[in-house]
Protein backbone atom coordinates (compact mmCIF):
# COMPACT_ATOMS: atom_id res chain seq x y z
CA UNK A 1 0.00 0.00 0.00
CA UNK A 2 2.90 2.31 0.48
CA UNK A 3 4.32 1.51 -2.50
CA UNK A 4 0.96 2.21 -4.34
CA UNK A 5 0.85 5.98 -2.46
CA UNK A 6 4.49 6.58 -3.28
CA UNK A 7 3.73 6.05 -7.10
CA UNK A 8 0.35 7.65 -6.96
CA UNK A 9 2.68 11.11 -5.14
CA UNK A 10 5.11 10.45 -7.94
CA UNK A 11 2.69 10.91 -11.00
CA UNK A 12 0.80 13.63 -9.45
CA UNK A 13 4.06 15.74 -9.22
CA UNK A 14 4.96 15.65 -12.71
CA UNK A 15 4.67 18.79 -14.43
CA UNK A 16 5.54 19.69 -18.45
CA UNK A 17 6.84 17.58 -20.84
CA UNK A 18 7.31 14.73 -18.44
CA UNK A 19 3.38 14.50 -17.69
CA UNK A 20 2.25 15.11 -21.09
CA UNK A 21 4.55 11.75 -21.90
CA UNK A 22 3.01 9.76 -18.99
CA UNK A 23 -0.37 10.45 -19.85
CA UNK A 24 0.36 10.00 -23.42
CA UNK A 25 1.87 6.48 -22.19
CA UNK A 26 -1.33 5.85 -20.18
CA UNK A 27 -3.45 6.07 -23.06
CA UNK A 28 -1.79 3.56 -25.36
CA UNK A 29 -1.75 0.94 -22.79
CA UNK A 30 -5.49 1.05 -22.94
CA UNK A 31 -4.89 0.09 -26.47
CA UNK A 32 -3.06 -3.54 -25.45
CA UNK A 33 -6.64 -4.29 -23.54
CA UNK A 34 -8.42 -4.44 -26.95
CA UNK A 35 -8.23 -7.13 -29.90
CA UNK A 36 -6.09 -8.70 -30.56
CA UNK A 37 -4.55 -8.71 -27.94
CA UNK A 38 -6.53 -8.51 -24.97
CA UNK A 39 -4.54 -7.66 -22.18
CA UNK A 40 -7.04 -6.95 -19.77
CA UNK A 41 -5.51 -5.99 -16.33
CA UNK A 42 -3.93 -3.46 -18.38
CA UNK A 43 -7.40 -0.93 -18.06
CA UNK A 44 -5.76 -0.74 -14.12
CA UNK A 45 -2.92 0.88 -15.21
CA UNK A 46 -4.17 3.27 -17.66
CA UNK A 47 -7.02 4.15 -15.90
CA UNK A 48 -5.78 4.41 -12.57
CA UNK A 49 -2.64 6.19 -13.53
CA UNK A 50 -5.14 8.70 -15.75
CA UNK A 51 -7.51 9.74 -12.75
CA UNK A 52 -4.30 9.93 -10.36
CA UNK A 53 -3.02 12.55 -13.11
CA UNK A 54 -6.79 14.29 -13.08
CA UNK A 55 -7.11 13.93 -9.02
CA UNK A 56 -3.79 15.85 -9.14
CA UNK A 57 -4.37 18.55 -11.66
CA UNK A 58 -4.82 22.12 -10.42
CA UNK A 59 -6.61 23.70 -13.61
CA UNK A 60 -8.94 23.37 -15.83
CA UNK A 61 -6.83 23.29 -18.30
CA UNK A 62 -4.31 20.62 -16.87
CA UNK A 63 -7.63 18.65 -16.00
CA UNK A 64 -8.41 18.75 -20.13
CA UNK A 65 -4.40 18.29 -21.08
CA UNK A 66 -4.27 15.44 -18.99
CA UNK A 67 -6.91 13.50 -20.75
CA UNK A 68 -6.31 15.05 -23.90
CA UNK A 69 -2.84 13.80 -23.94
CA UNK A 70 -4.32 9.93 -22.75
CA UNK A 71 -6.55 10.18 -25.40
CA UNK A 72 -3.61 10.88 -27.86
CA UNK A 73 -1.84 7.96 -27.07
CA UNK A 74 -4.98 5.81 -27.29
CA UNK A 75 -6.07 7.01 -30.30
CA UNK A 76 -2.35 7.16 -32.00
CA UNK A 77 -1.97 3.49 -31.14
CA UNK A 78 -5.30 2.13 -31.85
CA UNK A 79 -6.12 4.12 -35.24
CA UNK A 80 -2.84 4.18 -36.94
CA UNK A 81 -4.35 1.24 -39.57
CA UNK A 82 -6.25 5.02 -41.23
CA UNK A 83 -2.45 5.50 -42.35
CA UNK A 84 -2.54 1.85 -43.83
CA UNK A 85 -6.10 2.45 -45.59
CA UNK A 86 -4.04 5.78 -47.17
CA UNK A 87 -1.05 3.71 -48.31
CA UNK A 88 -3.79 1.96 -51.09
CA UNK A 89 -2.96 4.91 -53.02
CA UNK A 90 0.51 6.33 -51.80
CA UNK A 91 0.97 8.51 -54.94
CA UNK A 92 -2.19 10.37 -54.43
CA UNK A 93 -3.09 10.52 -51.12
CA UNK A 94 0.30 9.29 -48.53
CA UNK A 95 0.69 13.47 -48.26
CA UNK A 96 -2.12 12.73 -45.58
CA UNK A 97 -0.66 10.43 -43.34
CA UNK A 98 0.81 12.83 -40.86
CA UNK A 99 -2.82 14.84 -40.66
CA UNK A 100 -4.19 11.32 -40.37
CA UNK A 101 -1.90 9.78 -37.47
CA UNK A 102 -0.98 13.09 -35.88
CA UNK A 103 -4.08 15.54 -36.46
CA UNK A 104 -7.37 13.35 -36.31
CA UNK A 105 -6.33 11.90 -33.78
CA UNK A 106 -5.81 14.56 -31.75
CA UNK A 107 -9.10 15.59 -32.53
CA UNK A 108 -11.00 12.61 -31.22
CA UNK A 109 -8.77 13.15 -28.23
CA UNK A 110 -10.85 15.77 -27.42
CA UNK A 111 -13.57 13.69 -26.18
CA UNK A 112 -11.17 12.23 -23.59
CA UNK A 113 -10.18 15.23 -22.91
CA UNK A 114 -13.82 17.34 -22.28
CA UNK A 115 -14.48 14.78 -19.88
CA UNK A 116 -11.35 15.06 -17.95
CA UNK A 117 -12.33 18.70 -17.97
CA UNK A 118 -16.18 18.34 -17.07
CA UNK A 119 -15.27 16.13 -13.84
CA UNK A 120 -13.25 19.38 -12.67
CA UNK A 121 -16.41 21.40 -12.12
CA UNK A 122 -18.01 19.27 -10.01
CA UNK A 123 -17.01 19.66 -6.25
CA UNK A 124 -16.44 15.92 -5.32
CA UNK A 125 -13.73 14.09 -3.34
CA UNK A 126 -12.49 10.70 -2.44
CA UNK A 127 -14.65 7.28 -3.50
CA UNK A 128 -17.54 9.82 -4.83
CA UNK A 129 -14.93 11.51 -7.52
CA UNK A 130 -14.11 8.46 -8.09
CA UNK A 131 -17.12 7.24 -9.13
CA UNK A 132 -18.37 9.81 -11.02
CA UNK A 133 -14.76 9.97 -13.22
CA UNK A 134 -16.58 6.51 -14.38
CA UNK A 135 -19.81 8.20 -15.31
CA UNK A 136 -18.88 11.13 -17.03
CA UNK A 137 -16.59 8.89 -19.38
CA UNK A 138 -19.25 6.58 -20.11
CA UNK A 139 -21.03 10.08 -20.32
CA UNK A 140 -18.78 11.59 -23.02
CA UNK A 141 -17.83 8.31 -24.71
CA UNK A 142 -21.68 7.93 -25.58
CA UNK A 143 -21.67 11.69 -26.68
CA UNK A 144 -18.57 10.14 -29.29
CA UNK A 145 -20.57 7.84 -30.60
CA UNK A 146 -23.39 9.93 -31.49
CA UNK A 147 -22.38 13.39 -32.49
CA UNK A 148 -21.17 14.51 -35.72
CA UNK A 149 -22.37 11.15 -37.36
CA UNK A 150 -20.85 9.15 -34.74
CA UNK A 151 -17.48 7.13 -33.92
CA UNK A 152 -17.68 4.70 -31.60
CA UNK A 153 -14.51 2.87 -32.26
CA UNK A 154 -12.40 1.30 -29.20
CA UNK A 155 -14.68 2.10 -26.60
CA UNK A 156 -13.41 0.71 -23.19
CA UNK A 157 -16.03 -1.54 -23.36
CA UNK A 158 -14.34 -4.14 -25.89
CA UNK A 159 -12.09 -4.62 -23.75
CA UNK A 160 -14.12 -7.75 -21.82
CA UNK A 161 -13.92 -9.38 -25.67
CA UNK A 162 -11.24 -11.23 -23.94
CA UNK A 163 -13.52 -14.40 -23.07
CA UNK A 164 -16.71 -15.79 -24.37
CA UNK A 165 -17.62 -15.93 -20.39
CA UNK A 166 -16.94 -11.63 -20.16
CA UNK A 167 -18.70 -10.83 -22.94
CA UNK A 168 -21.94 -11.88 -21.77
CA UNK A 169 -22.42 -9.07 -19.53
CA UNK A 170 -23.12 -7.15 -22.65
CA UNK A 171 -26.54 -8.48 -23.14
CA UNK A 172 -27.48 -7.07 -19.51
CA UNK A 173 -26.18 -3.24 -20.52
CA UNK A 174 -24.71 -2.79 -23.61
CA UNK A 175 -21.00 -1.59 -24.94
CA UNK A 176 -21.87 1.51 -23.18
CA UNK A 177 -22.71 -0.06 -19.94
CA UNK A 178 -19.45 -2.40 -20.72
CA UNK A 179 -17.57 0.93 -21.24
CA UNK A 180 -18.88 2.14 -17.45
CA UNK A 181 -18.07 -0.54 -15.65
CA UNK A 182 -14.47 -1.06 -17.43
CA UNK A 183 -13.45 2.55 -16.13
CA UNK A 184 -15.37 1.61 -12.77
CA UNK A 185 -12.50 -1.37 -12.37
CA UNK A 186 -9.86 0.48 -14.23
CA UNK A 187 -9.78 3.33 -11.87
CA UNK A 188 -10.48 1.36 -8.82
CA UNK A 189 -7.00 0.92 -7.59
CA UNK A 190 -6.57 4.50 -6.77
CA UNK A 191 -9.06 3.95 -3.97
CA UNK A 192 -6.47 2.10 -2.11
CA UNK A 193 -5.12 5.12 -0.49
CA UNK A 194 -8.39 6.62 0.72
CA UNK A 195 -10.54 5.10 3.90
CA UNK A 196 -13.05 2.62 2.71
CA UNK A 197 -11.03 2.68 -0.78
CA UNK A 198 -10.17 -1.18 -0.33
CA UNK A 199 -13.84 -2.31 0.11
CA UNK A 200 -14.51 -0.36 -2.65
CA UNK A 201 -12.28 -1.80 -5.00
CA UNK A 202 -13.12 -5.51 -3.15
CA UNK A 203 -16.47 -4.50 -4.27
CA UNK A 204 -15.79 -3.85 -7.60
CA UNK A 205 -13.75 -6.66 -8.80
CA UNK A 206 -16.10 -8.90 -6.60
CA UNK A 207 -19.18 -7.34 -8.61
CA UNK A 208 -16.63 -8.61 -11.79
CA UNK A 209 -16.34 -12.39 -10.64
CA UNK A 210 -19.54 -12.68 -10.15
CA UNK A 211 -20.31 -11.31 -13.84
CA UNK A 212 -17.81 -13.77 -15.11
CA UNK A 213 -19.30 -16.69 -13.23
CA UNK A 214 -22.91 -15.58 -14.55
CA UNK A 215 -21.28 -15.65 -18.04
CA UNK A 216 -19.79 -19.09 -17.67
CA UNK A 217 -22.51 -20.57 -16.43
CA UNK A 218 -24.71 -18.86 -19.32
CA UNK A 219 -22.73 -20.66 -22.11
CA UNK A 220 -22.63 -24.03 -20.17
CA UNK A 221 -26.67 -24.21 -20.31
CA UNK A 222 -26.92 -23.06 -23.72
CA UNK A 223 -25.85 -25.45 -26.52
CA UNK A 224 -26.49 -23.38 -30.40
CA UNK A 225 -28.91 -24.60 -31.63
CA UNK A 226 -29.49 -24.36 -35.96
CA UNK A 227 -32.47 -23.26 -38.12
CA UNK A 228 -33.49 -26.13 -39.93
CA UNK A 229 -33.09 -25.75 -43.76
CA UNK A 230 -30.84 -23.34 -43.91
CA UNK A 231 -26.91 -23.79 -44.83
CA UNK A 232 -24.73 -20.21 -45.80
CA UNK A 233 -21.78 -19.98 -47.58
CA UNK A 234 -19.71 -17.47 -46.77
CA UNK A 235 -17.09 -16.75 -49.29
CA UNK A 236 -13.79 -14.71 -48.59
CA UNK A 237 -12.62 -13.81 -51.68
CA UNK A 238 -9.25 -12.15 -50.53
CA UNK A 239 -9.48 -9.72 -53.42
CA UNK A 240 -6.11 -6.64 -52.96
CA UNK A 241 -7.62 -3.46 -52.40
CA UNK A 242 -5.87 -1.88 -55.35
CA UNK A 243 -6.89 -4.63 -57.63
CA UNK A 244 -11.01 -3.92 -56.13
CA UNK A 245 -11.45 -0.63 -58.39
CA UNK A 246 -8.84 -1.70 -61.43
CA UNK A 247 -10.90 -1.16 -64.31
CA UNK A 248 -8.89 -3.87 -65.63
CA UNK A 249 -9.20 -6.17 -62.50
CA UNK A 250 -12.69 -6.07 -61.54
CA UNK A 251 -14.35 -8.22 -63.73
CA UNK A 252 -11.48 -10.53 -62.33
CA UNK A 253 -12.31 -10.14 -59.04
CA UNK A 254 -15.83 -10.27 -58.96
CA UNK A 255 -15.73 -14.45 -61.02
CA UNK A 256 -13.30 -15.00 -58.19
CA UNK A 257 -16.39 -14.85 -56.31
CA UNK A 258 -18.09 -16.41 -58.49
CA UNK A 259 -15.21 -19.32 -58.65
CA UNK A 260 -15.52 -19.86 -54.85
CA UNK A 261 -19.06 -20.14 -54.85
CA UNK A 262 -19.07 -22.96 -57.13
CA UNK A 263 -16.91 -25.03 -55.29
CA UNK A 264 -18.23 -28.58 -54.11
CA UNK A 265 -20.99 -28.94 -52.37
CA UNK A 266 -22.81 -25.77 -54.33
CA UNK A 267 -26.02 -27.94 -54.15
CA UNK A 268 -26.48 -27.72 -50.63
CA UNK A 269 -26.38 -24.09 -49.89
CA UNK A 270 -29.54 -22.15 -49.38
CA UNK A 271 -27.75 -18.61 -49.01
CA UNK A 272 -24.74 -17.40 -51.05
CA UNK A 273 -22.80 -14.32 -48.92
CA UNK A 274 -20.31 -12.13 -50.55
CA UNK A 275 -18.87 -9.55 -49.22
CA UNK A 276 -19.19 -5.54 -49.47
CA UNK A 277 -18.85 -4.47 -52.77
CA UNK A 278 -18.16 -7.75 -54.17
CA UNK A 279 -19.75 -6.64 -57.08
CA UNK A 280 -17.88 -3.21 -58.45
CA UNK A 281 -20.12 -2.50 -60.46
CA UNK A 282 -24.01 -0.97 -60.25
CA UNK A 283 -26.45 -3.86 -60.05
CA UNK A 284 -29.75 -3.25 -61.98
CA UNK A 285 -32.90 -5.23 -62.56
CA UNK A 286 -32.53 -7.31 -65.94
CA UNK A 287 -29.13 -6.78 -66.92
CA UNK A 288 -26.43 -8.95 -68.63
CA UNK A 289 -24.69 -8.60 -65.12
CA UNK A 290 -27.40 -9.74 -62.54
CA UNK A 291 -27.68 -13.06 -64.40
CA UNK A 292 -24.27 -13.69 -64.26
CA UNK A 293 -24.73 -13.65 -60.37
CA UNK A 294 -27.60 -16.18 -60.81
CA UNK A 295 -25.74 -18.39 -62.40
CA UNK A 296 -23.07 -18.63 -60.08
CA UNK A 297 -25.82 -20.31 -57.61
CA UNK A 298 -28.00 -23.26 -57.42
CA UNK A 299 -31.74 -23.57 -58.65
CA UNK A 300 -33.57 -22.78 -55.59
CA UNK A 301 -30.55 -20.27 -53.95
CA UNK A 302 -30.46 -17.11 -53.36
CA UNK A 303 -27.01 -14.90 -53.41
CA UNK A 304 -26.54 -12.31 -51.11
CA UNK A 305 -23.75 -9.45 -52.29
CA UNK A 306 -22.56 -6.32 -51.42
CA UNK A 307 -22.76 -3.78 -54.84
CA UNK A 308 -23.41 -0.98 -55.95
CA UNK A 309 -26.82 1.07 -57.16
CA UNK A 310 -27.45 3.83 -59.22
CA UNK A 311 -30.10 6.04 -60.20
CA UNK A 312 -30.15 8.83 -62.85
CA UNK A 313 -28.70 10.37 -65.33
CA UNK A 314 -24.98 12.04 -66.29
CA UNK A 315 -26.25 15.43 -65.33
CA UNK A 316 -28.18 14.24 -62.22
CA UNK A 317 -27.01 10.67 -60.56
CA UNK A 318 -26.54 9.45 -57.10
CA UNK A 319 -24.99 6.24 -55.99
CA UNK A 320 -25.21 4.10 -52.93
CA UNK A 321 -23.56 1.50 -51.32
CA UNK A 322 -25.51 -1.69 -51.19
CA UNK A 323 -26.50 -4.96 -50.32
CA UNK A 324 -28.86 -7.18 -52.67
CA UNK A 325 -30.33 -10.54 -53.04
CA UNK A 326 -29.88 -12.22 -56.24
CA UNK A 327 -32.20 -15.36 -57.03
CA UNK A 328 -31.09 -18.17 -59.58
CA UNK A 329 -33.02 -16.74 -62.36
CA UNK A 330 -30.94 -13.01 -61.88
CA UNK A 331 -34.28 -11.88 -60.16
CA UNK A 332 -33.14 -9.03 -57.40
CA UNK A 333 -35.88 -10.56 -54.87
CA UNK A 334 -34.52 -7.71 -51.84
CA UNK A 335 -31.89 -4.96 -51.12
CA UNK A 336 -30.61 -2.45 -48.80
CA UNK A 337 -28.66 0.61 -49.01
CA UNK A 338 -25.79 1.31 -46.24
CA UNK A 339 -27.08 4.41 -44.50
CA UNK A 340 -24.18 5.28 -41.76
CA UNK A 341 -21.81 6.33 -44.35
CA UNK A 342 -17.75 6.40 -43.75
CA UNK A 343 -16.33 10.16 -43.27
CA UNK A 344 -14.10 10.98 -46.00
CA UNK A 345 -14.61 7.25 -47.19
CA UNK A 346 -17.98 7.43 -48.67
CA UNK A 347 -19.10 11.29 -48.02
CA UNK A 348 -16.45 14.41 -47.95
CA UNK A 349 -17.54 16.45 -44.79
CA UNK A 350 -17.85 20.61 -45.58
CA UNK A 351 -17.22 19.45 -49.43
CA UNK A 352 -18.38 23.40 -50.03
CA UNK A 353 -15.22 24.00 -47.92
CA UNK A 354 -12.84 22.04 -49.46
CA UNK A 355 -10.54 22.41 -52.09
CA UNK A 356 -10.54 20.05 -54.78
CA UNK A 357 -6.96 19.14 -54.21
CA UNK A 358 -7.74 18.06 -50.46
CA UNK A 359 -10.56 15.10 -51.62
CA UNK A 360 -9.99 12.17 -49.94
CA UNK A 361 -10.57 8.56 -51.75
CA UNK A 362 -14.37 9.96 -52.33
CA UNK A 363 -14.07 11.98 -55.27
CA UNK A 364 -16.32 14.37 -56.82
CA UNK A 365 -19.29 12.32 -55.37
CA UNK A 366 -20.85 11.54 -52.34
CA UNK A 367 -22.40 8.38 -51.89
CA UNK A 368 -26.00 8.47 -50.82
CA UNK A 369 -27.62 7.75 -47.53
CA UNK A 370 -30.10 4.47 -47.61
CA UNK A 371 -33.56 4.69 -46.05
CA UNK A 372 -34.49 1.32 -45.86
CA UNK A 373 -36.46 -0.39 -42.50
CA UNK A 374 -33.61 -1.85 -40.22
CA UNK A 375 -35.39 -5.52 -40.75
CA UNK A 376 -36.08 -7.09 -43.41
CA UNK A 377 -37.91 -10.23 -44.92
CA UNK A 378 -35.42 -11.67 -47.03
CA UNK A 379 -36.50 -15.38 -48.96
CA UNK A 380 -35.85 -18.16 -46.66
CA UNK A 381 -34.57 -16.44 -43.76
CA UNK A 382 -35.64 -15.36 -40.72
CA UNK A 383 -35.67 -11.51 -40.31
CA UNK A 384 -32.37 -9.90 -41.23
CA UNK A 385 -31.14 -6.60 -40.07
CA UNK A 386 -28.14 -6.05 -42.68
CA UNK A 387 -25.18 -3.92 -41.68
CA UNK A 388 -22.87 -2.72 -44.45
CA UNK A 389 -19.06 -2.21 -42.97
CA UNK A 390 -18.82 -0.26 -39.72
CA UNK A 391 -22.67 0.11 -39.36
CA UNK A 392 -21.60 -3.22 -36.87
CA UNK A 393 -19.65 -1.01 -34.85
CA UNK A 394 -22.99 1.11 -33.68
CA UNK A 395 -25.26 -0.48 -31.69
CA UNK A 396 -28.61 1.50 -32.24
CA UNK A 397 -27.86 -0.26 -35.86
CA UNK A 398 -28.96 -3.74 -34.52
CA UNK A 399 -31.31 -2.35 -32.14
CA UNK A 400 -35.11 -3.45 -33.25
CA UNK A 401 -37.32 -4.31 -29.69
CA UNK A 402 -40.71 -4.56 -31.91
CA UNK A 403 -39.30 -6.27 -34.85
CA UNK A 404 -36.44 -8.30 -33.49
CA UNK A 405 -33.98 -10.04 -36.08
CA UNK A 406 -32.92 -13.47 -36.63
CA UNK A 407 -29.82 -12.52 -38.53
CA UNK A 408 -27.49 -9.73 -38.37
CA UNK A 409 -25.65 -9.41 -41.28
CA UNK A 410 -22.85 -7.86 -41.67
CA UNK A 411 -20.46 -7.40 -45.09
CA UNK A 412 -17.68 -5.32 -45.38
CA UNK A 413 -14.64 -4.88 -47.45
CA UNK A 414 -11.19 -4.73 -44.70
CA UNK A 415 -8.64 -4.74 -47.01
CA UNK A 416 -8.21 -1.45 -46.89
CA UNK A 417 -6.71 -2.15 -43.42
CA UNK A 418 -4.39 -4.67 -44.13
CA UNK A 419 -2.98 -6.92 -41.61
CA UNK A 420 -3.19 -4.15 -39.05
CA UNK A 421 -4.91 -4.29 -36.23
CA UNK A 422 -7.74 -2.26 -37.50
CA UNK A 423 -9.53 -5.63 -38.73
CA UNK A 424 -9.66 -7.58 -35.82
CA UNK A 425 -11.25 -4.95 -33.70
CA UNK A 426 -13.59 -4.37 -35.78
CA UNK A 427 -14.44 -8.22 -35.78
CA UNK A 428 -14.62 -7.90 -32.08
CA UNK A 429 -16.77 -4.70 -32.33
CA UNK A 430 -19.30 -6.42 -34.75
CA UNK A 431 -18.97 -9.67 -32.37
CA UNK A 432 -20.59 -7.73 -30.00
CA UNK A 433 -23.79 -7.06 -31.65
CA UNK A 434 -24.61 -10.29 -31.41
CA UNK A 435 -24.38 -10.64 -27.65
CA UNK A 436 -26.14 -7.37 -27.14
CA UNK A 437 -29.32 -8.79 -29.73
CA UNK A 438 -29.27 -12.43 -28.57
CA UNK A 439 -29.35 -13.35 -32.28
CA UNK A 440 -26.45 -14.51 -34.88
CA UNK A 441 -24.06 -12.95 -36.43
CA UNK A 442 -22.76 -14.05 -40.10
CA UNK A 443 -19.80 -11.54 -40.93
CA UNK A 444 -18.27 -11.84 -44.61
CA UNK A 445 -15.21 -9.60 -45.38
CA UNK A 446 -13.25 -9.34 -48.65
CA UNK A 447 -9.76 -10.20 -46.62
CA UNK A 448 -11.26 -11.25 -43.57
CA UNK A 449 -12.32 -11.65 -40.74
CA UNK A 450 -15.51 -13.60 -41.88
CA UNK A 451 -16.93 -16.07 -39.22
CA UNK A 452 -20.43 -17.29 -38.11
CA UNK A 453 -21.26 -15.98 -34.56
CA UNK A 454 -24.42 -17.30 -32.37
CA UNK A 455 -26.08 -15.56 -30.23
CA UNK A 456 -23.85 -15.83 -27.23
CA UNK A 457 -20.67 -14.83 -28.93
CA UNK A 458 -19.64 -17.55 -29.82
CA UNK A 459 -17.64 -18.47 -33.17
CA UNK A 460 -18.98 -21.45 -34.77
CA UNK A 461 -16.82 -21.12 -37.64
CA UNK A 462 -14.24 -18.80 -39.01
CA UNK A 463 -11.77 -17.68 -41.76
CA UNK A 464 -8.64 -15.55 -41.10
CA UNK A 465 -7.45 -12.68 -41.90
CA UNK A 466 -5.24 -12.42 -45.49
CA UNK A 467 -6.87 -16.09 -46.42
CA UNK A 468 -8.71 -16.76 -49.29
CA UNK A 469 -12.08 -19.49 -48.73
CA UNK A 470 -15.44 -20.55 -48.14
CA UNK A 471 -17.23 -21.25 -45.02
CA UNK A 472 -20.48 -23.80 -45.12
CA UNK A 473 -22.43 -23.11 -41.93
CA UNK A 474 -25.90 -23.99 -40.03
CA UNK A 475 -27.59 -20.68 -39.15
CA UNK A 476 -27.66 -20.49 -35.59
CA UNK A 477 -31.52 -19.81 -34.05
CA UNK A 478 -32.44 -16.48 -32.33
CA UNK A 479 -32.87 -16.10 -28.27
CA UNK A 480 -36.17 -17.07 -27.59
CA UNK A 481 -36.13 -15.41 -24.87
CA UNK A 482 -34.93 -11.45 -25.33
CA UNK A 483 -31.96 -9.93 -23.81
CA UNK A 484 -32.39 -6.97 -21.65
CA UNK A 485 -30.37 -4.87 -23.85
CA UNK A 486 -32.36 -6.11 -26.94
CA UNK A 487 -35.58 -4.99 -24.80
CA UNK A 488 -34.42 -1.79 -23.76
CA UNK A 489 -31.56 -0.77 -25.86
CA UNK A 490 -29.06 2.48 -25.13
CA UNK A 491 -31.66 3.04 -22.23
CA UNK A 492 -30.40 0.93 -19.97
CA UNK A 493 -26.96 3.08 -20.10
CA UNK A 494 -28.87 6.35 -19.79
CA UNK A 495 -31.08 5.24 -16.98
CA UNK A 496 -27.55 4.06 -15.37
CA UNK A 497 -25.90 7.46 -15.75
CA UNK A 498 -28.77 9.50 -14.42
CA UNK A 499 -29.05 7.27 -11.59
CA UNK A 500 -25.22 7.37 -10.72
CA UNK A 501 -25.30 11.18 -11.07
CA UNK A 502 -28.83 11.30 -8.79
CA UNK A 503 -26.92 9.49 -6.29
CA UNK A 504 -23.96 11.20 -6.24
CA UNK A 505 -26.02 14.03 -5.65
CA UNK A 506 -27.91 12.75 -2.94
CA UNK A 507 -24.51 11.65 -1.05
CA UNK A 508 -23.01 15.04 -1.34
CA UNK A 509 -26.18 16.91 -0.15
CA UNK A 510 -26.00 14.04 3.09
CA UNK A 511 -23.19 14.33 3.65
CA UNK A 512 -23.05 18.45 3.86
CA UNK A 513 -26.00 17.98 6.22
CA UNK A 514 -23.72 15.90 8.15
CA UNK A 515 -20.36 18.47 8.45
CA UNK A 516 -23.39 21.61 9.25
CA UNK A 517 -24.88 19.50 12.15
Amino acid sequence: MMELSKLAQIIASLKGWRRNAVAFGFGALMTLTLAPIFVFPLIITSFTGLYWLVDSASTRRRHFLDGWWWGWGFYMTGLYWFCVALLTDADAFGWLIPFALFGLTGVIAIYSGVACWLVSWFRVSGLTKLFFFSVIWTFVEYARGHLFTGFPWNLPGYSFGFSDASLQMASLVGIYGLTWFAVLLGSSFAALNWKNGTRYMMALWGLFALGMMWGQWRLSHHVTEYVDGITLRLVQANIAQPHKWDPKLQMQGMLENVHLTQSPGIQHITHVIWPETAVPYAVKPDNALVHILGNAIAPGAFLISGSLRTEGDESNWQIWNSMVVVDHQGGIVGSYDKSRLVPFGEFQPLRDFVPKSWMTPVGDKDFSRGTSARTLDWPRLPPVIPLICYEAIFPEMSFAPLERPGLLLNITNDAWFGMSLGPYQHFNMARMRAVEEGAPLARVANTGITAMIDPYGRITASLPLGTQGILDVGLPKALKDITLYSQYGEDVVLILIFLSILSILMLRRWNNKKKSV
